[in-house]
């Protein structure tokens, strides 16, 4: 299926590690729509920021067992886009840009509201 004709899966995200069981369920299935060949987005925004904190990460990774983690890179090895709303990134969770991990874009929250108008299907996680 050509880019053109592929379906978009908008996957939005607000949970973060406060709440991880929250944060399993909309990496998993933005993995399991891109290997249906539907193009898949996920969004971070509000807590969801903290979980792409490079530091959270690799204390996680050193720990082993977390399923976000593990959810995380199967999403990005099967090609899924993500985005992460700049405004919540500083605003709410006290980032800054280069705390965030590798291959995630850093967006406006205008952004999302293009992704949603473009996107086919939206989740809210």
């Amino acid at each position: 299926m050509s880019e053109e004709q592929k379906k978009k899966v908008l996957i939005v995200v607000t949970h973060g590690p406060e709440d991880l069981d929250r944060t399993y369920a909309p990496l998993f299935m933005a993995s399991i729509a891109a290997s249906m060949e539907y193009e898949a987005q996920v969004f971070f925004m509000i807590k969801g920021p903290l979980l792409l904190s490079k530091k959270w990460q690799e204390e996680e990774r050193r720990k082993g067992g977390n399923p976000f983690i593990h959810f995380f890179d199967m999403a990005k090895d099967n090609g899924v886009k993500m985005y992460v709303c700049v405004q919540s990134l500083k605003d709410m969770c006290h980032m800054n840009e280069s705390d965030v991990v590798d291959g995630v874009e850093i967006v406006g929250g205008s952004t999302l509201i293009d992704l949603l108008f473009d996107a086919d299907r939206s989740l809210f996680f």
